[in-house]
């Protein structure tokens, strides 16, 4: 993924916390290298590698986290920060189409591991 400006940098070892349950929001991060495990609890939701994005929701409606993110591995992430993030969306569509993705399928994911079989549009 192309970052149209300066991105943070952020180095995490196996075991640290990216952001915890309730933290405030400031940004989303894309995995450059290593493997995070979005948890909650002693739940594990998602394992993110390579590629993958962690903590878009936060920013996109402007809450706290809703998980926890801890490195499983030793990690390289790019940080996008608010600004970065609606710049990215306004002038790359297929960023804001990559995000909204990544949430479609982790939203489809929680509801057939719990069971909650939402109805599907004509448009799925």
């Amino acid at each position: 993924m192309e970052i149209c400006g300066p991105a943070e940098n952020v180095v995490l070892h196996a075991g640290e916390f990216l952001f915890q349950e309730g933290d405030e929001a400031h940004a989303l991060y894309v995995v450059k290298k290593g493997v995070l495990r979005v948890v909650s609890g002693s739940t594990v939701y998602e394992t993110v590698r390579a590629g993958g994005i962690v903590g878009e929701m936060a920013i996109i409606d402007e809450r706290t986290r809703s998980a926890s993110v801890i490195a499983g591995t030793y990690c390289e992430l790019i940080e996008i920060d608010v600004a970065e993030f609606l710049s990215l969306v306004a002038t790359t569509p297929s960023f804001a189409l990559t995000v909204m993705r990544v949430m479609a399928r982790r939203l489809r994911t929680m509801d057939q591991r719990y069971g909650r079989n939402l109805p599907h549009s004509p448009a799925d």
